[in-house]
C-alpha cells in the first residue's frame, strides 16, 4: 500500500502479491483510492444498511467527497489509508478496507465496508487479513485497534476471526463501542 517499489507480502491463507501501491487476494484487488472513486464511495455511503454502524450514517454525494478527499490526504501524508477493493473477477467495486487515525487519539484504526450483495462470502475477512499482515510486515505497524459497535454481530465475528481480542469497552451517548486490537507481535506469531 505505500508508495514505495515493487514489494512482496503474504497473508496466513494465501499470497498476497504487492505491486507499487496495490495489494491483491485470492478474490480481491486492493488500491488507494482516487478521484475518480467518488461515485463508486458515494453509492457505498448512500446505502442506509451499510453505513448503519457509522457515526455518521448514510451520507450524501457531498459528505463523501469530503470523505474521499480526507483519505486521499491520508495516503498523501503517511502513505497509507483506505483502499478500494475490486472483485479480481470481474472487476466490481465491492468495498473499502484499510486503515485511519483516530484524531481524538491517534488510535490507528482498521475499517472496512462492502455493497450489501458481497456480504457473507467472507470479503471483509479477506481484505482485513492482507491489509493487517501487509501494515505488520511491511509498514512496521506495532498494532491495530477496530472499533465495533456493540450490534454489529457480523464485524465482530470478523474480528475474533482474524484473532484481535476485545482490549475495552467504551460505553458513548449514543453508542457502545467494543474496541478490538492485536499487536504485531500476536500477529505474526500466530501466522508463522
Amino acid at each position: 500500500m505505500g508508495a514505495a517499489g515493487p514489494r512482496h507480502s503474504s497473508c496466513a491463507f494465501a499470497a498476497v502479491k504487492v505491486v507499487a501501491s496495490e495489494l491483491e487476494t485470492p478474490r480481491l484487488r486492493l488500491r488507494p483510492y482516487r478521484r475518480e472513486d467518488l461515485g463508486r464511495l458515494a453509492a457505498l455511503y448512500a446505502d442506509p444498511e451499510v453505513t448503519a454502524f457509522t457515526k455518521l450514517g448514510a451520507l450524501s454525494r457531498p459528505q463523501a467527497e469530503a470523505t474521499l478527499e480526507g483519505y486521499l490526504a491520508d495516503w498523501r501524508e503517511r502513505d497509507f489509508g483506505m483502499c478500494a477493493a475490486f472483485l479480481k473477477a470481474g472487476g466490481a467495486f465491492a468495498g473499502e478496507c484499510g486503515f485511519f487515525v483516530l484524531e481524538r487519539s491517534g488510535e490507528l484504526a482498521l475499517r472496512y465496508a462492502f455493497h450489501k450483495r458481497y456480504w457473507g462470502q467472507g470479503l471483509a475477512s479477506e481484505a482485513a487479513r492482507c491489509v493487517v499482515d501487509h501494515a505488520f510486515r511491511r509498514l512496521d505497524f506495532t498494532r491495530v485497534d477496530s472499533f465495533v459497535e456493540a450490534p454489529n454481530a457480523a464485524s465482530h465475528r470478523v474480528m475474533r476471526k482474524l484473532g484481535f481480542a476485545v482490549e475495552r469497552i467504551e460505553r458513548l451517548p449514543k453508542v457502545e463501542l467494543h474496541v478490538y486490537a492485536v499487536t504485531a507481535e500476536d500477529w505474526l506469531s500466530r501466522q508463522a
